[in-house]
């Protein structure tokens, strides 16, 4: 591994960059592959592999955007609402989908691989902005990329000892706060982990010794104006552990009466805060205002895991990382180790203040945990071992890192690799659905209301463009009570009581498969007018 000095990043460090990163990117995208080769028969991917409920969620955003609309609804749910600029990134991929005409899924994988690339990038910018130090810039990329702990050994282990059971393992359950495992699931996840690497970046920059006296920041204020826009759209939850980070940064500079210091690090603290500032404004409104997304907001519950599982969840890197972080709480210098502390320090405060959203406040926290661990690396455990073993060590401890990751990414094709794609629930629906799905885009609109079973109420809105009385545990308002009348019709015997749903929810079609039949007899089906059969799965209307 090269040992060099640069304070610039050399083309030859990008293209490293650029082929690793598109390594990790082609491996991402190999569970997709195998899909593809492997075939499923009589079984139809549906467009996510993992986290298949919010993945269909923005597959639905995507295909408002594609039929012409800016504002995200919700179409799991059968209200008609206004809309808004909440998940906006979505409908506007929709757009674009629509002009360089892409199926929306498409779009979806394209623009996962597009995210997934800036944040590589922007995560190396980070490590150039720390270090001259070529190799340590690539030990942190690599760290920060792929690390995890060691949810992969416990889950099960707990699970059947019924120790911690039920708890979150963070490097299993929360993939915003991992870059690898942040590209597995949505778009926005792994560009609020860029923009936050570009953030930190620019503050690293802002806080180097005699930056304040030279006061030579370029084109650094019209970036951060910018950057704090777009993650207060992206994700507004990772702005809040920055921006205290650096607030308890400025503090304890007026504390230690650096005045000067704290003064320079205020102003740049104000331009990463108050542009964003208008931006919560308009999401309290929005969510306090508007009933849906007042609902929406009720439930959407994300809680932290707890402190134990949250430390296993970080596992090697934080261990490895220990030295280094004693010694910045030791010495609390002024460099980037106060920093990167404050920041950390934050998270786990903002993690665990009473609230809904806990867990949100994780973005990125890999990145601060693998800033101590390439720390501890270079002036801690690479002075205990010797030269000709390092790179041998560093190897084993980075694959140890990358077991979670690599566990996360391959297990949902594990029963299409066992040859049972049934058993990947909501991942594979029988094909006859997908050809359903394609015939009701013709008949109904975004506002007409099909009944369908929850797990195939997941995925109708992004095919088709319709509603579904239930089809997403946050985003269908009264989402309980909704599923439990949704799977009542379905188990109830004919009666005049079937059409009480119905006229509800002034549903335009009834969907009976193979997973309809798998709720109950579905008698309440007698009482319609059969529309089509197309194989297995049944078309009525009220």
């Amino acid at each position: 591994m090269e040992s060099r000095f640069t304070i610039h990043i050399a083309p030859a460090e990008w293209r490293w960059v650029i082929v690793v990163a598109t390594g990790l990117v082609l491996l991402t995208f190999a569970p997709l592959v195998w899909v593809a080769v492997a075939g499923t028969n009589d079984w139809q991917f549906m467009g996510a592999l993992h986290n298949y409920q919010d993945a269909a969620t923005y597959i639905s955003k995507m295909e408002l955007g594609a039929r012409g609309g800016w504002l995200t609804e919700f179409q799991h749910t059968p209200e008609p609402h206004p809309g808004a600029l909440i998940a906006e990134i979505y409908p506007l991929l929709g757009q674009l989908s629509r002009v360089v005409r892409l199926p929306t899924i498409v779009m979806y994988h394209v623009a996962r691989v597009g995210a997934a690339l800036l944040m590589y990038l922007a995560i190396y910018q980070l490590a150039a902005s720390i270090w001259q130090r070529v190799r340590t810039r690539r030990i942190f990329f690599v760290v920060a990329a792929v690390g995890a702990g060691f949810g992969w050994l416990l889950f099960p282990l707990s699970e059947m000892a019924g120790i911690l059971r039920g708890n979150l393992w963070p490097d299993l359950q929360i993939p915003e706060a991992f870059p690898l495992v942040s590209t597995y699931v949505n778009v926005h996840f792994p560009l609020a982990v860029g923009i936050l690497a570009l953030l930190v970046s620019l503050f690293v920059n802002v806080l180097r010794p005699g930056a304040y006296e030279r006061r030579d920041t370029g084109m650094s204020a019209p970036a951060m104006v910018l950057l704090s826009v777009l993650l207060a759209l992206l994700y507004p939850h990772a702005l809040v552990p920055l921006a205290s980070g650096v607030a308890l940064y400025i503090g304890i500079a007026f504390f230690e009466r650096r005045t000067r210091l704290a003064r320079w690090v205020l102003r740049w603290w104000l331009t990463l805060v108050l542009p964003a500032i208008p931006i919560a404004i308009y999401f309290y409104v929005v969510v306090t205002t508007i009933p849906a997304f007042a609902e929406w907001n009720r439930q959407n519950v994300t809680l932290a895991p707890s402190p134990l599982t949250l430390v296993l969840g970080f596992g090697l890197p934080l261990l490895i990382g220990l030295p280094a972080l004693l010694r910045a709480i030791r010495q609390f210098e002024l460099d980037d180790d106060r920093l990167m502390l404050l920041w950390l320090l934050a998270m786990v405060v903002w993690l665990y203040l009473p609230s809904s959203t806990q867990r949100r406040f994780m973005v990125g926290m890999m990145l601060p945990v693998a800033y101590f661990t390439t720390r501890a690396i270079e002036d801690f455990w690479f002075q205990r071992i010797s030269r000709r073993h390092r790179n041998y060590a560093l190897a084993l401890v980075v694959s140890l890192m990358a077991v979670s990751p690599l566990f996360m990414l391959f297990q949902p094709v594990l029963p299409v690799i066992a040859g049972d794609p049934a058993r990947a629930v909501g991942i594979f629906l029988e094909r006859d659905y997908a050809s359903a799905f394609q015939w009701l885009d013709g008949p109904t609109g975004q506002d007409d209301v099909v009944l369908v079973s929850p797990i195939v109420g997941a995925w109708l809105p992004g095919w088709s463009g319709a509603r579904v009385i239930y089809g997403h545990p946050l985003e269908t308002l009264n989402a309980a009570a909704k599923r439990a009348q949704v799977e009542s019709w379905y188990q109830s015997e004919a009666s005049a009581a079937c059409a009480e749903l119905l006229n509800k929810y002034d549903v335009r079609f009834v969907i009976v498969g193979p997973e309809e039949r798998k709720l109950g007899a579905v008698g309440c089906a007698e009482t319609l007018t059969r529309v089509i059969d197309i194989g297995q799965v049944s078309l009525y209307a009220p």
